[in-house]
């Protein structure tokens, strides 16, 4: 049996939300011990896979592109920040979701429904689409009016990304798999990314 590799499925942002999530960084780093996103890791995830053997990836790509594919393109919106579990006592830092959060929902349903048919485990928490920037092993308090203002920014979201996710002491380094378009023919040909 192969090694299992880790998976997930989100929603690449387009370089201008990578621009506000940099700025946010610039003015909070300093001040924190957050551990921030690398800026060319920012998704939207939509469902995280876990461990899944390289042989099931086919199966697991046949059971999400149909579904992946009866969803129009929508617009999502990302602006305003945010953190969980709240702002006095968060391990997350967030840019909030003010339009398409329905969509992005309904797809993660969709893509949740695709993983159970290669053994993934089902999401104990509702989905609550957010772009996380950054982690804090300890819980770090901010004050509302501390944290800078975000202008609210929308784009297409119009495929779903199938991403390997490889942990280093570095850091997380994410590979495109594969590309799931919407809309589109189901029996169009999956775009698998190539190999790195």
């Amino acid at each position: 049996m192969a090694e299992s590799i880790r998976t997930f499925f989100a929603v690449d942002v387009p370089p201008e939300v990578r621009e506000s999530a940099a700025r946010v960084r610039a003015e909070l780093e300093p001040a924190s011990e957050l551990r921030w996103v690398a800026e060319e890791n920012l998704h939207l995830t939509l469902k995280f896979l876990g461990d899944v053997d390289p042989l099931e990836v086919p199966k697991l790509l046949g059971r999400a592109v149909g579904r992946v594919a009866r969803q129009q393109p929508f617009e999502v919106g990302v602006g305003g920040i945010g953190a969980s579990p709240s702002l006095r006592a968060s391990k997350v830092l967030w840019l909030g979701i003010n339009q398409g959060s329905a969509e992005l929902a309904k797809l993660a349903r969709k893509l949740e429904a695709a993983g159970r048919g290669v053994g993934a485990a089902r999401d104990r928490q509702p989905f609550r689409a957010h772009l996380t920037l950054a982690r804090s092993r300890q819980p770090l308090a901010f004050e509302l009016n501390s944290l800078p203002s975000v202008d609210s920014q929308s784009f297409c979201v119009d495929e779903v990304v199938l991403y390997e996710s490889r942990l280093s002491s570095s850091g997380s380094t994410y590979l495109p798999l594969a590309r799931l378009p919407l809309g589109a023919n189901p029996d169009t040909p999956i775009e698998l990314a190539p190999e790195p």
